[in-house]
């Protein structure tokens, strides 16, 4: 299969134009060269897998420093779980919930 991919020069000119992902997925959609689609999702999968893993210990590891060892382990993992998230909360919005004192 890898043999034939070389050989198009459709193809070839196909992955010069696109990124590497809309390469790949096309292939897969067509169904053209399965083994070779399936070893390519498998190999980037775990380049993936393998980055979110080590942000996640980079996070940590700055959260659970020397200073700041008495993290519990529920602690630790909330923060985690905070910093690792792609969701935005709306401050107004729950700011907006709760009465404010008022300066006297």
């Amino acid at each position: 299969e890898l043999i034939e991919l070389q050989c198009d020069d459709g193809l070839r000119g196909k992955f010069r134009i696109t990124t590497p992902l809309q390469f790949w997925s096309s292939l897969a959609a067509s169904g053209t060269f399965p083994a070779l689609v399936s070893g390519v999702l498998h190999i980037t999968s775990l380049f993936g897998s393998t980055y979110a893993c080590e942000q996640l210990f980079s996070k940590m590891k700055t959260t659970k420093s020397k200073t700041r060892s008495e993290l519990s382990d529920q602690r630790l993992t909330d923060v985690l779980l905070l910093s690792s998230t792609k969701i935005k909360p709306n401050l107004d919005d729950l700011c907006g919930r709760y009465q404010h004192q008022s300066l006297h």
